[in-house]
């Protein structure tokens, strides 16, 4: 598959996507498909918005591009998000509208808040860390 083809075949770009995050994060274990058709998604929105970015500025979106978006993410569990901002998520009010937010409500304030970060879902998360990194 090529990478100006993501996003148009769900499975394709899945197993794709297994493959460059076994390459460009090889730390993390193996991610499972299930997991991967979910990331597409957000994946895809990511590269669309940088896709319109450089073209606004008569650029062409490389293999490099790509692997930089791919390579300057974060694929996060709950616990992991709550310790990477727990002090955003600190100046989220633990009560709001005269009841208690539960940890999903505020991290999903956080959501709205923090543009980089992704909801994939329950317990996973997607956070795109190195954005200004791309044009280098």
């Amino acid at each position: 598959m090529d990478f100006n083809e993501f996003g148009d075949n769900l499975e394709d770009s899945a197993n794709f996507l297994i493959e460059k995050l076994k390459e460009l994060h090889p730390w993390d274990e193996e991610w499972n498909h299930r997991i991967a058709v979910r990331l597409v998604p957000i994946y895809k929105e990511e590269i669309d918005k940088f896709k319109e970015y450089l073209e606004s500025n008569d650029l062409d979106f490389t293999l490099e591009n790509f692997n930089n978006l791919i390579r300057f993410s974060s694929i996060l569990t709950k616990d992991q998000v709550k310790l990477l901002f727990m002090g955003d998520l600190a100046e989220i009010p633990l009560i709001f509208d005269g009841r208690y937010l539960s940890d999903d409500e505020r991290i999903d304030l956080l959501i709205e808040y923090k543009a980089r970060l992704k909801k994939a879902d329950s317990n996973l998360y997607l956070f795109f860390n190195h954005v200004d990194n791309f044009l280098d």
